[in-house]
């Protein structure tokens, strides 16, 4: 389900970097900025469900005490019955449903858990922000001994990585992965690799536009 919720959200995302980059401010922290409050927006009126179910209860509350204080101690099976028809009949008598709280919850637990999917992993669902490195993750592979090259760099320069990647069989999302979270000073050491020295300038190409789709109030977001 998180999946699917994912591809959604996914959508909206690519589509909300695509108009700031049309208009001219191609901004990963404004994306998820305007991403968050259109997500927020769609969640309120469960929210406000959910905010009013909470306020119910703390009305009904003193009543169902009183049930509830009423039959303590009794555990035959027709005082159990007896106490479950007046906490419903309270439930009726204010117009809500004893489950109430729980669909808003189940609702709203997948498309959080999406929410961070999303944020995490830019360029599985932003298209736009995936083909800014496309051209820096085929020099990398056209590299010998690449897979041996960027564990060892991620281990050394202490590159934090949002999941785990299997370097026995890199492949190019991995890569991917690995470049969308470089700070400035990572980018200029990976140029600076003498494996890399054919491919510096398309690295450096790189650098500069992630540099710029990046930076959000004078702050480089991977910093």
């Amino acid at each position: 389900i998180i999946k699917w919720v994912c591809e959604v959200l996914g959508v909206l995302m690519n589509g909300i970097y695509i108009v700031l980059d049309k208009i001219g401010i191609p901004n990963i922290g404004l994306a998820i900025i305007f991403f968050t409050i259109i997500i927020n927006l769609i969640l309120t009126p469960i929210q406000i469900k959910q905010q009013k179910f909470s306020k119910m209860t703390s009305v009904m509350q003193p009543e169902l005490q009183k049930i509830q204080k009423k039959y303590q101690g009794k555990k035959d099976q027709n005082s159990q019955m007896k106490m479950q028809e007046e906490t419903m009949a309270v439930y009726q008598k204010y117009g809500v449903s004893p489950t109430g709280s729980c669909l808003p919850m189940l609702i709203q637990m997948p498309v959080m858990f999406a929410l961070y999917q999303v944020i995490y992993h830019i360029p599985g669902y932003i298209g736009t922000v995936k083909n800014m490195f496309t051209g820096a993750v085929q020099a990398i592979q056209g590299v010998s001994g690449s897979a041996d090259i960027l564990s060892k760099f991620v281990s050394e320069n202490a590159v934090r990585l949002f999941s785990t990647v299997d370097y026995d069989k890199l492949s190019a999302n991995n890569i991917t992965d690995i470049l969308y979270v470089l700070k400035p000073s990572q980018w200029s050491k990976l140029s600076d690799i003498s494996a890399f020295s054919g491919i510096s300038d398309v690295l450096n190409q790189t650098a500069k536009q992630t540099e710029r789709m990046n930076m959000f109030l004078g702050i480089n977001i991977t910093e």
